[in-house]
């Protein structure tokens, strides 16, 4: 299976933007009328078979690789990305 390492660093990023990235890109729980309502908000990767291997670096499958690597553009985020064959499906 063809997939894609991509690789990212939020180094010169403001934590706000840290933050606004990262609900962006994995969803976050999201709380209403003082914590009585809770709701999952989607993020890029929920649609998307992936594997985090650490922090800053995600594997995903080549086709899908376009949609993650536009919402990092987006928020100015240094990318590496590198094509990899994988003996198992994610």
């Amino acid at each position: 299976m063809r997939a894609k390492i991509i690789c990212y660093s939020l180094k010169n990023m403001t934590s706000s933007t840290r933050v606004a990235f990262r609900r962006e890109l994995y969803g976050f729980n999201d709380h209403s009328n003082n914590g009585k309502y809770s709701y999952r908000r989607k993020g890029v990767m929920n649609s998307i078979p992936h594997k985090k291997i650490l922090d800053c670096v995600v594997i995903v499958k080549e086709s899908d690789a376009n949609k993650v690597l536009k919402s990092m553009k987006k928020f100015k985020v240094t990318t590496h990305a590198f094509q990899v064959l994988m003996p198992f499906k994610l």
